[in-house]
């Protein structure tokens, strides 16, 4: 049970040229244009095959793209070459950041919620404010998926290939496990539960609340400063 069979089974994460991949580049590209108007030093945390970090190199930024997965910064890697890009990718865990305090201008963090316990986010916010300068921006996006388990349970078609067959929260609803399915295979993931509430609470902790944005039903876009 694990992500390595969803990232196989979804472009969305892993395929630069994909359709679904292009949507999400071009659904966040203004939200975080607007709120990145002077250009600096970003990380990119979780940054997965790097999608996003080679937007904001192309949009002028010094960008430093760090995952704990060595398959993703490989990928990441492969497309920096081809792109002949210069941002540096890092294999790192974001709980334990490998850089100077006050070192970068954003940290930009897409996507990535499910894979941390409250425990672990809350170390990564820690990780964030240290390596944030005076004046920085933490810009995080996510979506509510204590929203969303719902609706998942009405409509259970995702994707072009699979489906949901079971949806198992724990007794706590803290994590759930979601059974993908299609005509050849399926395959189980264990994702953490975030709410939108939760979030602010554990941000309210570190940060200053600057401006948020609703992406879409589900989807939260929210911009933070140091206290």
């Amino acid at each position: 049970m694990g992500f390595a069979e969803y990232y196989r089974a979804f472009p969305t994460y892993t395929d630069l040229s994909s359709q679904e991949y292009k949507k999400r580049l071009e659904d966040l590209e203004p939200l975080l244009l607007k709120y990145m108007k002077r250009k600096g030093k970003v990380l990119d945390l979780a940054c997965g095959v790097g999608g996003f970090s080679f937007l904001l190199e192309d949009h002028g930024f010094e960008v430093i793209g760090i995952d704990i997965s060595e398959d993703m910064i490989a990928r990441a890697k492969r497309y920096a070459q081809e792109r002949e890009s210069k941002v540096e990718f890092i294999l790192g865990d974001a709980k334990n950041l490998p850089f100077n305090d006050r070192e970068f201008d954003y940290v930009i963090f897409i996507d990535s919620l499910v894979h941390f316990t409250p425990l672990e986010l809350n170390q990564v916010f820690k990780e964030v404010r240290r390596v944030l300068r005076p004046g920085g921006k933490f810009i995080i996006q996510f979506t509510d998926l204590r929203e969303l388990l719902p609706r998942l349970k009405e409509s259970l078609v995702v994707g072009q290939e699979y489906w949901i067959s079971k949806i198992i929260p724990d007794q706590e609803e803290k994590t759930v496990v979601i059974e993908f399915q299609s005509e050849n295979d399926s395959f189980r993931v264990r994702f953490n539960v975030w709410g939108k509430t939760a979030v602010e609470l554990l941000g309210k902790l570190y940060f200053r609340k600057e401006a948020q944005e609703k992406i879409n039903d589900y989807s939260y876009l929210i911009v933070y400063q140091l206290k």
